[in-house]
């Protein structure tokens, strides 16, 4: 399974290669390098020698017709045409027009070299062992998802079936499903996954927010002394943001804690943040929070210093609460969006 795997995603995977690359640029490189292959012997993981023969033995069959290369990525795009946008040389290309565009015809003859060296070698490890690794971070940059390897899967399945026709026996299909299987869960490790994929508008992912909001519903009860606090150890570090609060800003630090207009301000905050944490799931309703936010203090004069301050003292306060490290480094980029947003760096 770990020879196939890998060496299914280096062809694969070549289907989003072209992602990275300057619009107007029609450059494609493939990569042939080829390492002595070792003979098959017997199973590998979940895949058989005669599983991998069956592999080679249909794909050798289906390459010779040119036109499967681009029926398959026309296929795939045509599909989920989301997905076109990832191919920045034809990205805006109209489907029509695909199949006679060079630069759909060069990216589709890119993924038939890639299949080509890596199902030839299917049973060398040596070959493949180096590559999950930087393979998987360069295309978890680029947004790639499990889903869509799962989804290219079907369409090349979909595809080889038709070319083959009687040649793609049951036994054949189900070794390329295994194939593809372990494809899919091998590169599901190294890219990213739907719930870490940014809004491109918030910024955030869906983990993040459900980690910041999980761990601020068991501390939300105590947040008003949680803010106070804060303020407290603020004033004290940097007393001077004390007096962009006029109705306090003369109390002495320590004699804040019941001071009326003091308390009323913490209760503001606090509750402030606990919609802004609670809308986080809501995009019109965080980005409007957001706006709001960031209108009122522009007017206050007040600069980001204070801001970065707060998250930072913020930060400390939720680990004191015993918040898990993982859920404060999805807190660190929930409050880089609200700084921003609120105090956008000059």
């Amino acid at each position: 399974m770990a020879s196939f795997k890998i060496a299914l995603l280096l062809g694969v995977i070549a289907f989003a290669s072209a992602c990275s690359q300057a619009p107007g640029t029609t450059t494609t490189t493939v990569t042939t390098t080829v390492t002595t292959v070792s003979a098959d012997d017997g199973e590998t993981g979940i895949l058989t020698a005669h599983e991998r023969s069956l592999i080679r033995k249909t794909w050798d069959q289906a390459r010779k017709d040119g036109d499967v290369p681009p029926k398959i990525l026309f296929r795939f795009v045509k599909a989920h045409p989301e997905y076109q946008k990832m191919f920045s040389k034809f990205a805006d290309v109209p489907q029509s027009e695909l199949m006679t565009n060079g630069n759909f015809l060069a990216q589709s003859y890119t993924i038939l070299a890639g299949l080509n060296v890596v199902i030839q070698s299917l049973s060398s490890q040596e070959l493949m062992a180096n590559q999950l690794n930087a393979l998987g971070g360069a295309h978890k940059a680029r947004g790639a998802t499990p889903i869509m390897f799962e989804q290219f899967g079907g369409i090349l399945e979909e595809v080889l079936a038709e070319e083959l026709g009687s040649g793609f026996t049951a036994e054949a299909r189900q070794a390329w499903k295994n194939g593809l299987a372990a494809l899919v869960v091998g590169i599901a490790k190294n890219l990213k996954k739907a719930e870490d994929l940014a809004d491109p508008q918030t910024k955030l992912t869906p983990h993040q927010i459900q980690d910041v909001q999980r761990s601020w519903e068991n501390i939300r009860n105590g947040r008003n002394a949680l803010v106070s606090s804060i303020f407290i150890k603020l004033f004290k570090e940097t007393p001077r943001i004390q007096k962009f609060f006029a109705k306090f800003g003369s109390v002495a630090v320590d004699a804040l804690p019941g001071n009326a207009e003091y308390e009323k301000q913490v209760a503001l905050v606090a509750d402030r943040l606990d919609t802004m944490v609670s809308a986080m799931d809501d995009k019109l309703q965080l980005l409007g929070n957001i706006n709001y936010m960031r209108y009122t203090h522009t007017e206050r004069g007040i600069p980001r210093g204070p801001w970065e301050d707060f998250g930072r003292l913020l930060l400390e306060s939720l680990a004191a609460n015993g918040v898990s490290s993982d859920d404060l480094d999805s807190w660190k980029g929930v409050l880089g969006v609200f700084v921003n947003g609120i105090s956008p760096r000059n």
